[in-house]
């Protein structure tokens, strides 16, 4: 029986770094039991409780790799399994339509911040030119669960933080209620040029 074992970071996958964020140490009763189910995981095997002591003593040096964090990186643009992907420029920036497509699952599935990643990554990271298509959501998202989480972790973890990449793409919006009167038009009018001063001075 061949067991392939990850030796670093860049060997574990966004679905695999998902599951160990759900092993709780403090349900098991030994360390024994605890480092077995992290072997479990990382090495894909159905039934750890089979195999021999022998093999977890020998497995278990090569993951101490896991004591460290992953690397946070940032990456805006990757390549995998030949086709180049770039990811949207700012969490804030997807539509309605989008956040749709990451919070339905989220909800149905109760998942938590961590289980959730593979479903942000379905929909923030595109394929170079193309735009988001719901119909590809379940594909992209079992595809991108495959990601070495280095290539996404820090990513992931910048969008959900509210932060952007670029703002080149971002349109701007200025939503103003519909009010007929003079007056009313007149205040609209001073909050739009006070608004527009604001952008630039934040801009600098």
């Amino acid at each position: 029986m061949e067991i392939v074992v990850p030796t670093s970071w860049s060997d574990v996958s966004v679905n695999q770094y998902q599951a160990l964020a759900e092993i709780d140490k403090d349900k098991y009763k030994t360390d024994l039991g605890y480092t077995s189910a992290i072997i479990q995981v990382l090495c894909n095997i159905d039934n750890v409780n089979k195999l021999p002591l022998s093999a977890i003593n020998e497995i278990a040096p090569l993951i101490s790799f896991l004591s460290k964090e992953p690397e946070t990186k940032i990456k805006n643009k990757l390549t995998y399994k030949g086709v180049n992907y770039e990811w949207l420029e700012s969490f804030n920036a997807i539509t309605v339509g989008e956040a749709i497509s990451i919070e339905l699952p989220i909800e149905l599935e109760e998942l938590s911040i961590t289980l959730s990643y593979d479903v942000v990554l379905a929909v923030m990271l595109r394929e170079n030119g193309k735009e988001f298509d719901a119909k590809d959501f379940n594909k992209n998202r079992e595809l991108f669960g495959e990601l070495p989480i280095t290539e996404v972790l820090g990513n992931i973890l910048f969008f959900l933080s509210g932060g952007q990449t670029s703002t080149k793409h971002t349109e701007d919006y200025l939503i103003v209620p519909k009010i007929t009167t003079t007056l009313h038009q007149k205040r609209c009018s001073k909050w739009k040029r006070l608004l527009r001063k604001i952008k630039v001075i934040i801009s600098g």
